[in-house]
C-alpha cells in the first residue's frame, strides 16, 4: 500500500536516487537543499514537498509552490498554484502513483486557496510527462523558454 505523506531527513537519501534517475546533479542537489528546508521550517515561495512510500521506501516526490512569474500569463485564474516537481522511481511507473500524488497536490492546492495548478515540463520528457498529465485533465497553455535548463518547456495548466 502507498502512502503520502510530509518528507523527513531519514528519506532525503532515497530522495535523491529517485531525482537522480531523471535529472542531472545541480538539479537534484537544488532540490534536496529544498526539501531539506523544508523540513528544518524555511520555506520559500510557499514551497511545500510530498513523498510516496510503499512501506518504508520512498516511490514517488512531488511539490507544490507558488508559479514562477514568467508562467503567470497562462494561468486562467487569479490564483494559481505550481506543480514543482513529480518524479517516481522508474520501477514504479505505470502503477498509479504519479496519478495518486498528483490527485493529493490537487487537494493540497484547493484547500491552500489554489485556483488552478500550472506545471512545466521540459521537452525531454515529452514522451513521459506530456501524456501523463493530459490524461489527468491538464491542458497545454504554452510554451516557456529559459528556466534551469535554458531550454523550451511546455505549460500544462487545470483549474480546480
Amino acid at each position: 500500500m502507498v502512502n503520502i505523506t510530509k518528507p523527513v531527513t531519514k528519506n532525503i537519501e532515497q530522495i535523491k536516487e529517485i531525482l537522480s534517475q531523471w535529472t542531472e546533479v545541480e538539479e537534484v542537489e537544488k532540490y534536496i537543499t529544498r526539501i531539506s528546508n523544508e523540513i528544518d521550517g524555511k520555506t520559500e515561495f510557499n514551497m511545500q514537498f510530498w513523498i510516496a512510500k510503499e512501506d518504508e521506501t520512498v516511490v514517488g516526490v512531488v511539490g507544490l509552490c507558488n508559479p514562477l512569474p514568467k508562467i503567470l500569463s497562462f494561468a486562467k485564474t487569479s490564483n494559481p498554484g505550481e506543480i514543482k516537481i513529480l518524479y517516481l522511481d522508474t520501477q514504479m511507473q505505470g502503477k498509479g502513483i504519479g496519478k495518486l500524488l498528483v490527485g493529493y497536490v490537487e487537494k493540497e492546492a484547493d484547500k491552500q486557496g489554489y485556483s488552478e495548478l500550472l506545471v512545466r515540463s521540459a521537452e525531454r520528457y515529452r514522451d513521459t510527462a506530456y501524456g501523463f498529465y493530459e490524461k489527468l485533465g491538464y491542458l497545454k497553455t504554452g510554451i516557456v523558454e529559459g528556466g534551469e535548463e535554458f531550454k523550451k518547456m511546455q505549460v500544462f495548466g487545470k483549474v480546480l
